[in-house]
């Protein structure tokens, strides 16, 4: 089981591990510059009213995050919902998403939106089975994504 918390400064070397090893698994380059909020937490989600949370083990290591990115007009955005390599199929991206739109549903928004690589099979079926609807594909920042969305009650 893990602990889910509020991201704070000192858990910036962990979550930074973490976005590594698992979009090195995507294939990804992992200094590409689609990935500059993951050096800027405070500034990018937490100062802007969203949320960022991490996952931490029994032994104290982050080993998932995840972020509520804040848009307009009763929008929010789920982004960097990332889980370590050795950790993943155990359900915490699920509680991390969870309580991602628990707050998201606190703050008043009305719909996510989220994108994901598609190659990363496991978060597709993730999301859709959240609620998530497909919503096509796009290429961002060079990436092939598929983009979802869902409305909060």
């Amino acid at each position: 089981m893990i602990q889910i918390k509020r991201y704070s400064t000192l858990d910036h070397d962990d979550v930074w591990r973490i976005h590594l090893l698992v979009i090195s698994e995507a294939g990804v380059e992992a200094t590409h510059q689609h990935y500059h909020d993951i050096l800027n937490i405070d500034e990018q989600y937490l100062k802007t009213g969203g949320e960022f949370l991490v996952g931490i083990n029994d032994s104290g290591t982050v080993i998932a995050m995840g972020g509520l990115k804040l848009l307009e007009n009763g929008k929010a955005e789920v982004k960097r919902l990332r889980v370590h390599p050795s950790y993943q199929r155990k359900g915490y991206g699920q509680m991390l998403l969870s309580q991602l739109e628990d707050k998201a549903r606190s703050l008043g928004v009305q719909q996510l939106i989220l994108d994901t690589l598609t190659s990363q099979h496991g978060a597709q079926h993730m999301f859709t089975s959240n609620g998530y609807i497909p919503q096509g594909s796009a290429v961002i920042d060079g990436f092939d994504v598929l983009l979802y969305e869902k409305a909060l009650a």
